[in-house]
Order: structure tokens, then sequence, then C-alpha cells
């Protein structure tokens, strides 16, 4: 005898549910953000738009005021321009001596790529950080850099504006 037929009941998946946003209850349906007990006049919730668009609001808003902050930071700084004054051999590498003058009107430090002078863009070269130099004036001042070798050669410096 054959054995007896099973009919497989399908089962509906339940509606997809979250938590409160207010409290934290779980079983709130997926188109409402409040459960009942925090919403329980039935009030108009805000809607997926308009969540997101207070985030994204307050994202630009955020940029605008980092840009605001960072340029009146900066402003006045520079520009710096910078010239290799003399090189001499050091014990593990080269003695660079700059000058370097802020042409801006607030005081500033800077970082100088110091390069080969045939080679001034692709070739070799060491970034080094300047002292604070106010505004309207220059500094003399020496570094170490280690990645040009330690013979004596022609240098020259590219000095960053921020």
């Amino acid at each position: 005898m054959a054995p007896p037929t099973v009919l497989a009941r399908r089962v509906e998946p339940e509606e997809p549910t979250h938590a409160c946003i207010r409290c934290g209850r779980p079983g709130v349906p997926a188109e409402l953000a409040l459960c009942d007990q925090c919403n329980p006049l039935e009030l108009a919730q805000p809607s997926a738009t308009q969540v997101h668009g207070i985030a994204a609001l307050g994202i630009i808003l955020f940029v605008v005021v980092l840009a605001v902050l960072g340029r009146g930071a900066l402003a006045g700084a520079g520009p710096f321009a910078g010239v290799v004054d003399g090189v001499s051999p050091a014990a593990d590498g080269l003695a660079v001596t700059l000058v370097v003058s802020n042409k801006g009107t607030k005081s500033a430090a800077t970082t100088c790529r110091i390069v080969l002078d045939s080679h001034p863009v692709g070739g070799p070269g060491e970034l080094v950080q300047t002292p604070v130099i106010p505004a309207g004036s220059s500094a003399r001042f020496s570094v170490d850099v280690t990645k040009l070798g330690t013979a004596p050669i022609g240098l020259a410096a590219d000095c960053q504006t921020p």
C-alpha cells in the first residue's frame, strides 16, 4: 500500500518589523517608526525620505562649516618661496640650508620638497617641515636629508602654499 501523501502547507512569511526608534520595543511594522505606546494618537510619522533628507542636510551643513573654518585658518598664509642656499655632506646624508620666504599676511609654517635641480618633477625627493615664518619675512634653516645620497649635488626646493 502506498504511504499517505501529506500536503505541505505553504507558510506566508510574517511582515518585516523593527524596533521602535524611541523606546526600542520590538515588533513595529516596517512602514511605521514608532510603536503604539510612543505614538498613542497615531500622529503622522516621518517617512524614510524625510529622515534621510535631514541626515544629508546635516552632513552638507557640517562640510560647509568645516570649509569656512579651514578657509579662515589658512587665509593669509603664503605664498611661500624656497631656495637652496647650501649643500654639504652630513653623517647619513646631506645637510641642506634653505631660505624660505612667506609673502603672505599671516605667520605660518609649510612643507618644502627637496629635489634634484636637474629633475624637479618626478625624481627622488624628500619633504621637510619649515619652522613658523613670520608674515612678509624669510627664515634660513638647515635640515638633514637622507634620500638624496651623501655627495653634495645641485638641489632645488619646492615649497607648498596651504
